[in-house]
């Protein structure tokens, strides 16, 4: 036998009893780690570290945070690993109130909401007033009694109409385009309105803060012709006159009807 080879597999045979030691004692921690491991209460562990812990709300204006979450049906506490937040999401868009919304996590057990409320433009008739965005979605109020400060528009009703029905009539059609035309930056005409009035198929009636009434084409015209009417508008209030009526349903023509004169009682007209 070559000497070499007998010394070594005598060496081997030396260290044999410790490797086979060493390996029995890692079989020994493995069994026992999964034994410990069977008695973690995972679920209790779960219940207090894998839940929702901070709720963000973004994008309200008009709408209350804490609504916002339960229309969502988020709250903390919920669940980390069960939360479905595209249902979250599609919960939101359900209220007519909001346009669009996005449903994320937020840091490690955090989840943020941005939503876009849409925005009254104008009043309609549904029993009580109810506002209308500017793609005409029924918009309820958010509590009874308050509307936003826009102008009414007179003329169609929408009583059997439910909140987020989208109201595609002409009259509609032409109140949103008159706010859109009043509101413009050259004009700033359409916070001085208080109703708008498309119950002539002909003929648009705008009703002014200050009481007067402005009779005009029943679908606006031109920027010129608007601004004529501010123009006139604003020389009345300098001059301190009050006028009852301004018709400007004639091309190039802006014609202004002062009040009525009051009579005493008793008195006869000459």
């Amino acid at each position: 036998m070559n000497l070499y080879q007998g010394r070594a597999l005598r060496e081997r045979a030396k260290h044999r009893p410790a490797g086979l030691v060493r390996r029995v004692a890692t079989m020994m921690g493995v069994i026992l780690f999964v034994v410990a491991l069977a008695h973690v209460p995972w679920r209790s562990l779960a219940d207090r570290v894998a839940i929702v812990t901070d709720l963000r709300v973004r994008g309200v204006r008009a709408l209350d945070p804490a609504a916002v979450l339960a229309a969502a049906g988020l709250k903390r506490g919920d669940d980390l690993l069960a939360l479905d937040l595209e249902r979250a999401r599609q919960r939101l868009l359900l209220d007519p109130r909001i346009a669009a919304a996005t449903v994320k996590r937020h840091g490690l057990r955090g989840v943020e909401v941005r939503i876009e409320e849409r925005v009254p433009v104008l009043l309609v008739e549904h029993g009580v007033p109810w506002e209308i965005d500017s793609a005409g979605v029924l918009l309820p109020p958010l509590a009874t009694g308050v509307t936003a400060d826009v102008p009414l528009l007179s003329g169609p009703r929408f009583d059997a109409l439910p909140g987020g029905a989208h109201l595609n009539t002409s009259a509609v059609e032409r109140g949103l385009q008159w706010i859109q035309a009043l509101s413009a930056r050259e004009l700033e005409l359409g916070a001085r309105t208080s109703e708008i009035d498309v119950s002539d198929p002909t003929t648009t009636g705008l009703l002014l803060m200050s009481g007067t009434r402005v009779l005009c084409p029943a679908w606006p015209p031109g920027v010129r012709a608007l601004s004529a009417l501010r123009v006139v508008l604003a020389d009345l209030e300098r001059r301190g006159t009050l006028a009852e009526e301004v018709d400007m349903r004639y091309e190039r023509q802006v014609i202004v009807r002062p009040p009525e004169p009051v009579h005493p009682a008793g008195a006869r007209k000459g």
